[in-house]
């Protein structure tokens, strides 16, 4: 073999090699990280991912308020075979606070509305499986005109 096809051979056969591990690492992050990761952050303190089973992945905010007292703070969500099925927020405190929703396992919209201080709050809609929605009131977690 002359000298410049075997240059030529080791130079193409190491050029196919770089791009292999790159590649394999690219394809395991595209396995193992959520499509929506990039979007979920946490203001105060650390991102926690849990698989609670059944195809559901919790993605939270832990806080340590002080040594050994972890708190959910922040930004959750749910999400079962890559579809959100619950996004809602804590305060500092660890009780709901801000906008809660909820959707069905086929992405449809079942409730919405706020939370103030662990209690709701607001206007919230409902949804049946049959697309049929209803309104309640509520103030300080006490529905109104019922």
């Amino acid at each position: 073999m002359p000298m410049s096809e075997a240059c030529s051979s080791k130079i193409s056969g190491h050029r196919r090699g770089r791009w292999l591990l790159p590649a394999a690492l690219l394809l395991l992050i595209m396995i193992f990280v959520h499509p929506h990761a990039d979007e979920f952050g946490c203001a105060d303190g650390r991102v926690a991912v849990a698989d609670l089973g059944d195809g559901v992945i919790m993605r939270t905010c832990l806080l340590e308020k002080q040594p050994g007292v972890v708190v959910r703070i922040g930004p959750m969500e749910l999400i079962k075979n890559d579809i959100l099925i619950l996004k809602t927020q804590t305060n500092h405190a660890g009780r709901l606070h801000g906008l809660f929703s909820s959707w069905s396992d086929a992405g449809r919209l079942q409730e919405q509305g706020r939370y103030h201080d662990g209690l709701k709050q607001g206007r919230w809609m409902f949804s049946d499986g049959n697309g049929l929605s209803r309104v309640f009131y509520y103030r300080a977690g006490v529905p109104l005109g019922l």
